[in-house]
Protein backbone atom coordinates (compact mmCIF):
# COMPACT_ATOMS: atom_id res chain seq x y z
CA UNK A 1 0.00 0.00 0.00
CA UNK A 2 2.75 2.53 0.70
CA UNK A 3 4.33 1.12 -2.44
CA UNK A 4 1.37 2.68 -4.39
CA UNK A 5 1.12 5.64 -2.53
CA UNK A 6 4.61 6.27 -3.55
CA UNK A 7 4.77 5.69 -6.92
CA UNK A 8 1.26 7.68 -7.50
CA UNK A 9 2.93 10.76 -5.60
CA UNK A 10 6.50 10.22 -8.46
CA UNK A 11 3.71 10.02 -10.83
CA UNK A 12 2.03 13.23 -10.16
CA UNK A 13 5.19 14.61 -9.67
CA UNK A 14 5.88 13.78 -13.40
CA UNK A 15 2.83 15.53 -14.40
CA UNK A 16 3.63 18.67 -12.85
CA UNK A 17 6.78 18.93 -13.88
CA UNK A 18 5.98 18.30 -17.93
CA UNK A 19 3.25 20.80 -17.09
CA UNK A 20 5.67 23.51 -16.11
CA UNK A 21 7.89 22.48 -19.25
CA UNK A 22 5.48 23.24 -21.29
CA UNK A 23 3.82 25.83 -19.58
CA UNK A 24 7.71 27.58 -20.26
CA UNK A 25 8.06 26.13 -23.35
CA UNK A 26 4.30 28.17 -24.66
CA UNK A 27 5.56 30.98 -22.73
CA UNK A 28 8.77 31.44 -23.98
CA UNK A 29 7.42 31.22 -27.39
CA UNK A 30 5.03 33.95 -27.29
CA UNK A 31 6.82 36.24 -25.24
CA UNK A 32 9.29 36.34 -28.76
CA UNK A 33 8.53 39.57 -30.66
CA UNK A 34 6.54 38.80 -33.56
CA UNK A 35 8.61 39.43 -37.00
CA UNK A 36 8.30 42.91 -38.82
CA UNK A 37 6.83 42.47 -42.60
CA UNK A 38 5.26 44.21 -45.62
CA UNK A 39 2.50 42.66 -47.15
CA UNK A 40 0.54 42.89 -50.37
CA UNK A 41 -2.70 41.97 -51.40
CA UNK A 42 -2.71 39.32 -54.06
CA UNK A 43 -5.13 41.00 -57.06
CA UNK A 44 -5.87 39.99 -60.35
CA UNK A 45 -4.39 42.46 -63.52
CA UNK A 46 -2.10 43.56 -66.15
CA UNK A 47 1.28 41.01 -66.77
CA UNK A 48 3.82 40.69 -69.10
CA UNK A 49 6.88 38.51 -70.53
CA UNK A 50 9.98 40.67 -71.21
CA UNK A 51 12.97 40.35 -72.82
CA UNK A 52 15.41 43.86 -71.91
CA UNK A 53 18.22 45.14 -74.17
CA UNK A 54 21.57 44.58 -72.07
CA UNK A 55 22.80 47.81 -73.01
CA UNK A 56 21.30 51.07 -73.93
CA UNK A 57 20.03 51.47 -77.39
CA UNK A 58 20.81 54.29 -79.54
CA UNK A 59 17.76 57.14 -81.05
CA UNK A 60 18.29 56.96 -85.12
CA UNK A 61 17.39 58.94 -87.29
CA UNK A 62 15.07 58.32 -90.54
CA UNK A 63 18.10 59.69 -92.63
CA UNK A 64 20.83 61.53 -91.26
CA UNK A 65 23.47 62.65 -94.61
CA UNK A 66 26.15 64.80 -94.68
CA UNK A 67 25.57 66.68 -97.99
CA UNK A 68 28.37 67.00 -100.49
CA UNK A 69 30.08 68.95 -103.24
CA UNK A 70 30.31 66.79 -106.77
CA UNK A 71 32.48 70.14 -107.88
CA UNK A 72 35.62 71.53 -107.04
CA UNK A 73 35.47 75.10 -106.27
CA UNK A 74 34.73 77.89 -104.35
CA UNK A 75 31.59 78.30 -102.61
CA UNK A 76 29.93 81.58 -103.83
CA UNK A 77 26.12 81.42 -102.13
CA UNK A 78 24.79 79.85 -99.07
CA UNK A 79 21.06 79.63 -99.19
CA UNK A 80 19.94 77.93 -96.76
CA UNK A 81 20.40 78.54 -92.46
CA UNK A 82 20.55 75.74 -89.39
CA UNK A 83 17.37 74.64 -88.40
CA UNK A 84 15.46 75.35 -92.05
CA UNK A 85 13.07 73.13 -93.54
CA UNK A 86 13.84 72.07 -97.04
CA UNK A 87 12.54 70.27 -100.03
CA UNK A 88 13.92 67.75 -102.10
CA UNK A 89 15.56 69.61 -105.17
CA UNK A 90 15.93 73.29 -103.60
CA UNK A 91 19.06 74.66 -103.62
CA UNK A 92 21.51 74.77 -100.91
CA UNK A 93 24.88 76.18 -101.81
CA UNK A 94 26.16 77.44 -104.98
CA UNK A 95 29.88 77.24 -106.61
CA UNK A 96 31.93 79.80 -108.69
CA UNK A 97 30.84 78.62 -111.89
CA UNK A 98 31.49 81.17 -114.65
CA UNK A 99 33.28 78.58 -117.10
CA UNK A 100 30.62 76.11 -116.75
CA UNK A 101 28.39 78.67 -117.77
CA UNK A 102 30.12 79.28 -120.78
CA UNK A 103 30.88 75.90 -121.77
CA UNK A 104 27.00 75.76 -121.14
CA UNK A 105 26.56 78.51 -123.84
CA UNK A 106 28.86 77.15 -126.13
CA UNK A 107 27.10 73.73 -126.45
CA UNK A 108 24.05 75.24 -126.81
CA UNK A 109 25.15 77.45 -129.96
CA UNK A 110 26.97 74.50 -131.62
CA UNK A 111 23.70 72.46 -131.27
CA UNK A 112 21.70 75.63 -132.84
CA UNK A 113 24.09 75.79 -135.91
CA UNK A 114 23.14 72.06 -136.19
CA UNK A 115 19.52 72.71 -136.28
CA UNK A 116 20.12 75.34 -139.01
CA UNK A 117 22.35 72.59 -140.86
CA UNK A 118 19.44 70.20 -140.35
CA UNK A 119 17.01 72.37 -141.96
CA UNK A 120 19.18 73.34 -145.09
CA UNK A 121 20.15 69.41 -145.62
CA UNK A 122 16.20 69.06 -145.07
CA UNK A 123 15.08 71.71 -147.63
CA UNK A 124 17.61 70.75 -150.43
CA UNK A 125 16.50 67.63 -149.99
CA UNK A 126 12.54 68.70 -150.67
CA UNK A 127 13.80 70.62 -153.57
CA UNK A 128 16.35 67.94 -155.10
CA UNK A 129 12.98 65.80 -154.80
CA UNK A 130 10.50 67.88 -156.31
CA UNK A 131 13.13 68.61 -159.50
CA UNK A 132 14.22 64.91 -160.21
CA UNK A 133 10.26 63.89 -160.10
CA UNK A 134 9.81 66.34 -162.22
CA UNK A 135 12.31 65.65 -164.88
CA UNK A 136 11.38 61.99 -164.29
CA UNK A 137 7.97 62.57 -165.21
CA UNK A 138 8.59 65.19 -168.35
CA UNK A 139 11.58 62.92 -169.86
CA UNK A 140 9.64 59.64 -169.38
CA UNK A 141 6.50 60.98 -171.62
CA UNK A 142 9.05 62.50 -173.83
CA UNK A 143 10.82 59.08 -174.68
CA UNK A 144 7.46 57.36 -174.59
CA UNK A 145 6.16 59.86 -177.51
CA UNK A 146 9.78 59.72 -179.22
CA UNK A 147 9.59 55.62 -179.26
CA UNK A 148 5.64 55.76 -180.62
CA UNK A 149 6.66 58.04 -183.46
CA UNK A 150 9.76 56.05 -184.75
CA UNK A 151 7.77 52.85 -185.14
CA UNK A 152 5.30 55.10 -186.81
CA UNK A 153 7.95 55.98 -189.13
CA UNK A 154 9.30 52.73 -189.19
CA UNK A 155 6.44 51.57 -190.84
CA UNK A 156 5.79 54.51 -193.14
CA UNK A 157 9.51 53.90 -193.89
CA UNK A 158 8.86 50.03 -194.76
CA UNK A 159 6.06 51.32 -197.18
CA UNK A 160 8.40 54.02 -198.72
CA UNK A 161 6.15 57.02 -197.61
CA UNK A 162 8.92 58.74 -196.16
CA UNK A 163 12.73 58.84 -197.10
CA UNK A 164 15.44 57.14 -194.90
CA UNK A 165 16.97 60.81 -193.53
CA UNK A 166 13.65 61.70 -192.04
CA UNK A 167 13.44 58.15 -190.08
CA UNK A 168 16.85 58.43 -189.14
CA UNK A 169 16.08 61.90 -187.02
CA UNK A 170 13.12 60.58 -185.83
CA UNK A 171 15.67 57.77 -184.45
CA UNK A 172 17.97 60.18 -182.72
CA UNK A 173 15.18 62.48 -181.13
CA UNK A 174 13.84 59.16 -179.73
CA UNK A 175 18.02 58.65 -178.33
CA UNK A 176 18.21 61.77 -176.98
CA UNK A 177 14.66 61.24 -175.55
CA UNK A 178 15.63 58.02 -173.65
CA UNK A 179 19.10 58.91 -172.66
CA UNK A 180 17.13 62.07 -170.75
CA UNK A 181 14.87 59.15 -168.70
CA UNK A 182 18.45 57.60 -167.97
CA UNK A 183 19.50 60.91 -166.85
CA UNK A 184 16.59 61.92 -165.04
CA UNK A 185 16.37 58.00 -163.04
CA UNK A 186 20.16 58.83 -161.98
CA UNK A 187 18.97 62.23 -160.53
CA UNK A 188 16.84 59.83 -157.99
CA UNK A 189 20.55 59.07 -156.94
CA UNK A 190 21.29 62.76 -155.42
CA UNK A 191 17.90 62.52 -153.89
CA UNK A 192 19.51 59.73 -152.39
CA UNK A 193 22.47 62.04 -151.29
CA UNK A 194 20.47 64.16 -150.19
CA UNK A 195 18.66 61.91 -147.35
CA UNK A 196 21.91 60.80 -146.60
CA UNK A 197 22.90 64.43 -145.58
CA UNK A 198 19.93 64.56 -143.58
CA UNK A 199 20.55 61.21 -141.47
CA UNK A 200 24.26 63.07 -140.83
CA UNK A 201 22.54 66.24 -139.64
CA UNK A 202 20.54 64.44 -137.06
CA UNK A 203 23.17 62.33 -136.18
CA UNK A 204 25.09 65.59 -135.30
CA UNK A 205 22.27 67.18 -133.67
CA UNK A 206 21.79 63.73 -131.46
CA UNK A 207 25.66 64.59 -130.85
CA UNK A 208 25.49 67.76 -130.31
CA UNK A 209 22.46 67.59 -127.41
CA UNK A 210 24.58 64.97 -126.01
CA UNK A 211 27.24 67.70 -125.36
CA UNK A 212 24.34 70.31 -123.77
CA UNK A 213 23.44 67.88 -121.56
CA UNK A 214 26.93 66.94 -120.47
CA UNK A 215 27.77 70.83 -119.77
CA UNK A 216 24.67 71.34 -118.32
CA UNK A 217 25.13 68.48 -115.61
CA UNK A 218 28.74 69.61 -114.71
CA UNK A 219 27.14 73.23 -114.37
CA UNK A 220 24.72 71.51 -111.89
CA UNK A 221 27.45 70.04 -110.35
CA UNK A 222 28.31 73.47 -109.15
CA UNK A 223 24.66 73.85 -107.49
CA UNK A 224 24.32 71.89 -103.94
CA UNK A 225 20.62 70.45 -103.84
CA UNK A 226 18.57 68.92 -101.38
CA UNK A 227 18.51 65.24 -101.95
CA UNK A 228 15.50 64.34 -99.47
CA UNK A 229 13.02 66.54 -97.87
CA UNK A 230 14.31 67.03 -94.50
CA UNK A 231 16.28 70.00 -91.39
CA UNK A 232 19.40 71.49 -91.62
CA UNK A 233 21.19 70.48 -89.14
CA UNK A 234 24.81 71.73 -89.42
CA UNK A 235 26.61 73.74 -91.96
CA UNK A 236 30.28 73.40 -92.28
CA UNK A 237 31.51 76.11 -94.43
CA UNK A 238 30.89 79.52 -95.45
CA UNK A 239 31.04 81.77 -98.83
CA UNK A 240 34.30 82.00 -100.10
CA UNK A 241 35.73 78.82 -99.07
CA UNK A 242 37.03 76.56 -101.16
CA UNK A 243 36.14 73.15 -101.65
CA UNK A 244 36.99 69.32 -103.00
CA UNK A 245 35.05 66.77 -104.38
CA UNK A 246 33.29 64.93 -101.77
CA UNK A 247 33.98 67.51 -99.17
CA UNK A 248 31.07 67.57 -96.59
CA UNK A 249 29.30 70.96 -96.31
CA UNK A 250 26.27 70.72 -94.08
CA UNK A 251 23.96 68.22 -92.46
CA UNK A 252 20.52 67.56 -93.38
CA UNK A 253 18.46 65.39 -91.29
CA UNK A 254 14.57 63.81 -92.34
CA UNK A 255 13.38 63.53 -88.62
CA UNK A 256 9.69 62.55 -89.71
CA UNK A 257 10.67 58.98 -88.29
CA UNK A 258 12.94 57.21 -85.31
CA UNK A 259 14.33 54.64 -84.98
CA UNK A 260 16.17 52.67 -81.58
CA UNK A 261 19.31 50.30 -82.06
CA UNK A 262 19.47 48.36 -78.77
CA UNK A 263 21.54 45.36 -78.66
CA UNK A 264 19.81 42.25 -77.20
CA UNK A 265 21.71 38.72 -76.28
CA UNK A 266 22.16 36.19 -78.34
CA UNK A 267 20.05 33.96 -76.21
CA UNK A 268 17.11 36.13 -76.04
CA UNK A 269 17.17 35.36 -80.68
CA UNK A 270 14.46 32.86 -80.24
CA UNK A 271 11.37 34.45 -78.45
CA UNK A 272 12.10 38.51 -80.70
CA UNK A 273 10.11 38.67 -83.57
CA UNK A 274 9.47 41.43 -86.36
CA UNK A 275 6.16 43.38 -85.12
CA UNK A 276 6.49 42.90 -81.46
CA UNK A 277 5.64 45.44 -79.04
CA UNK A 278 8.46 47.76 -77.11
CA UNK A 279 8.10 49.80 -74.35
CA UNK A 280 11.02 52.74 -74.88
CA UNK A 281 12.53 54.90 -71.62
CA UNK A 282 14.44 58.00 -72.34
CA UNK A 283 16.62 59.45 -69.74
CA UNK A 284 15.28 62.94 -70.40
CA UNK A 285 11.91 61.88 -69.24
CA UNK A 286 12.10 59.80 -66.66
CA UNK A 287 8.97 57.80 -65.41
CA UNK A 288 7.44 57.77 -69.04
CA UNK A 289 6.99 55.02 -71.76
CA UNK A 290 7.02 55.36 -75.23
CA UNK A 291 6.17 52.87 -77.03
CA UNK A 292 7.34 51.43 -80.56
CA UNK A 293 7.25 47.88 -82.85
CA UNK A 294 10.36 45.42 -83.78
CA UNK A 295 11.18 46.59 -87.45
CA UNK A 296 14.36 44.44 -88.15
CA UNK A 297 16.21 42.04 -86.79
CA UNK A 298 19.77 41.46 -87.34
CA UNK A 299 20.59 38.31 -89.78
CA UNK A 300 23.54 37.72 -87.81
CA UNK A 301 25.30 38.21 -84.37
CA UNK A 302 27.98 39.86 -83.60
CA UNK A 303 30.82 39.20 -81.51
CA UNK A 304 32.13 41.73 -79.39
CA UNK A 305 35.21 42.85 -78.10
CA UNK A 306 34.81 41.68 -74.47
CA UNK A 307 33.54 38.27 -76.60
CA UNK A 308 30.32 38.78 -75.74
CA UNK A 309 27.47 37.92 -78.32
CA UNK A 310 24.80 40.39 -79.47
CA UNK A 311 21.71 40.65 -81.66
CA UNK A 312 21.28 43.82 -82.73
CA UNK A 313 17.66 45.13 -83.14
CA UNK A 314 16.11 48.06 -84.71
CA UNK A 315 12.52 49.73 -83.11
CA UNK A 316 10.56 52.24 -84.74
CA UNK A 317 8.68 54.71 -82.78
CA UNK A 318 5.53 55.00 -82.47
CA UNK A 319 4.44 57.55 -80.15
CA UNK A 320 6.00 60.68 -78.74
CA UNK A 321 8.00 61.10 -81.36
CA UNK A 322 8.31 64.63 -80.81
CA UNK A 323 9.97 64.06 -77.63
CA UNK A 324 13.14 61.73 -79.47
CA UNK A 325 16.21 63.75 -80.65
CA UNK A 326 18.89 61.92 -82.76
CA UNK A 327 21.81 60.26 -80.82
CA UNK A 328 20.00 59.92 -77.51
CA UNK A 329 20.49 57.06 -75.51
CA UNK A 330 17.54 54.67 -74.77
CA UNK A 331 16.37 51.61 -72.97
CA UNK A 332 14.24 49.19 -74.44
CA UNK A 333 12.08 46.18 -73.28
CA UNK A 334 10.30 43.71 -75.90
CA UNK A 335 6.95 43.03 -74.52
CA UNK A 336 7.00 38.93 -75.75
CA UNK A 337 3.66 38.62 -74.20
CA UNK A 338 1.34 40.04 -72.28
CA UNK A 339 -2.27 38.85 -70.06
CA UNK A 340 -5.10 40.91 -68.59
CA UNK A 341 -7.17 40.32 -65.63
CA UNK A 342 -5.04 37.60 -64.12
CA UNK A 343 -3.92 36.51 -60.77
CA UNK A 344 -0.20 38.04 -60.28
CA UNK A 345 2.13 38.35 -57.03
CA UNK A 346 5.54 40.41 -57.03
CA UNK A 347 8.09 38.27 -58.39
CA UNK A 348 10.50 39.28 -55.35
CA UNK A 349 7.73 37.49 -53.42
CA UNK A 350 8.34 33.98 -54.73
CA UNK A 351 10.96 32.23 -53.22
CA UNK A 352 12.80 30.36 -56.49
CA UNK A 353 9.16 30.86 -58.08
CA UNK A 354 8.36 27.77 -56.29
CA UNK A 355 6.65 28.65 -53.02
CA UNK A 356 5.35 32.07 -51.32
CA UNK A 357 4.08 33.24 -48.17
CA UNK A 358 0.61 34.66 -46.86
CA UNK A 359 -0.40 36.19 -43.55
CA UNK A 360 -3.08 34.06 -41.91
CA UNK A 361 -3.94 35.07 -38.22
CA UNK A 362 -0.94 36.42 -37.46
CA UNK A 363 1.08 34.03 -38.40
CA UNK A 364 3.08 33.25 -41.48
CA UNK A 365 1.68 30.55 -43.40
CA UNK A 366 3.87 28.79 -46.31
CA UNK A 367 2.05 27.80 -49.41
CA UNK A 368 3.65 26.18 -52.63
CA UNK A 369 3.02 28.13 -56.01
CA UNK A 370 2.55 27.27 -59.46
CA UNK A 371 3.28 30.21 -62.17
CA UNK A 372 3.04 31.26 -65.59
CA UNK A 373 4.11 34.06 -67.62
CA UNK A 374 5.80 37.06 -66.33
CA UNK A 375 9.10 39.43 -65.56
CA UNK A 376 11.27 40.53 -62.82
CA UNK A 377 8.05 42.80 -61.59
CA UNK A 378 5.17 40.61 -61.86
CA UNK A 379 4.62 36.67 -62.06
CA UNK A 380 1.65 34.73 -63.31
CA UNK A 381 -0.10 33.30 -60.57
CA UNK A 382 -1.67 29.63 -61.95
CA UNK A 383 -2.17 27.91 -58.68
CA UNK A 384 -1.48 28.39 -54.50
CA UNK A 385 -2.75 31.64 -53.88
CA UNK A 386 -5.63 33.30 -54.27
CA UNK A 387 -7.12 36.74 -54.78
CA UNK A 388 -7.26 38.86 -51.59
CA UNK A 389 -4.28 37.06 -49.86
CA UNK A 390 -2.60 38.83 -48.10
CA UNK A 391 1.36 38.01 -49.51
CA UNK A 392 4.54 38.59 -47.61
CA UNK A 393 6.70 40.31 -49.48
CA UNK A 394 9.97 40.91 -47.20
CA UNK A 395 10.79 37.47 -47.68
CA UNK A 396 14.49 38.42 -46.80
CA UNK A 397 13.54 38.86 -43.27
CA UNK A 398 15.90 36.86 -41.03
CA UNK A 399 13.31 34.07 -39.19
CA UNK A 400 10.52 33.95 -41.80
CA UNK A 401 9.53 30.41 -41.69
CA UNK A 402 5.99 28.63 -41.77
CA UNK A 403 4.30 29.70 -38.61
CA UNK A 404 6.24 32.55 -37.02
CA UNK A 405 4.05 35.01 -35.66
CA UNK A 406 4.17 38.48 -38.04
CA UNK A 407 3.02 41.58 -37.99
CA UNK A 408 2.41 44.08 -40.52
CA UNK A 409 4.47 47.62 -40.98
CA UNK A 410 4.64 49.99 -43.61
CA UNK A 411 7.76 49.79 -45.85
CA UNK A 412 9.09 52.98 -44.99
CA UNK A 413 9.40 51.57 -41.66
CA UNK A 414 12.07 48.77 -42.69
Amino acid sequence: MATRKYVGAQLFGWVVLLAATAGGLFYWFNRQPPLEVTVQTVERGHVEDTVPAIASGTVMLQLDSRIAADYMGTIERVLVHEGQHVKKGDMLIGLRAAELEAQVELAKANLEAGESALRQAQLGADISKTMTASQFKQSTAQSDLATRELNKLQSMLDGGAISKTEFDRAAVQSRVANEATTMAKEGQRETDLRNEEIRMAQANIKQLKAGLQAAEAARDKATVKAPFDGIIAKIFLDEGEAVTMGMPLMQLIDNSEFFVEAPFDEANAAEIRVGQKVRINLDAYRGDNFYGRVEYIAPVVQMNPDLSRTLNVKILVEEGKDKFIGGMSADVIVVIEEKDDILFAPADALIRDEYAYVMEGGRAVRRAVTTGTGNWENVEILDGLTEGDQLITSVAVQGLDDGARVEVIEESEL
